[in-house]
């Protein structure tokens, strides 16, 4: 899947887990797959080789924006290794060696 072209607008971030001695950060997602779907599907983006990882989020603008999507935009691809999770209020920056996305069933 080309992630540059994925579109994660009006997603609701889940959780994120750091594991700074694997240097791994797993963000867990429920997403819209296309603008006609009534239902989410739970997600997982998994980086790897991270070696810069940076959060800044409101907590509660987070959950007050959960019903209408917390996420405004993902951005990967800008600079080799560097993705953005653009949030409500927010944002998430993580400089990796590869990002895979998975889907939960």
């Amino acid at each position: 899947m080309d992630l540059s072209q994925f579109e994660l607008h009006d997603a609701n971030l889940l959780g994120v887990s750091l594991d700074s001695v694997a240097r791994t950060v797993e963000v867990r997602l429920a997403y819209y797959p296309s603008g006609h779907m009534q239902d989410c599907v739970l997600a997982v983006l998994s980086f790897s080789g991270v070696t810069r990882f940076n959060q800044i989020t409101d907590l509660a603008l987070l959950e007050e924006h959960a019903k209408f999507g917390n996420v405004s935009q993902f951005v990967t691809g800008e600079q080799p290794g560097v993705s953005y999770l653009y949030l409500a209020r927010g944002l998430i920056e993580i400089v990796a060696a590869s990002v895979a996305f998975s889907t939960k069933a």
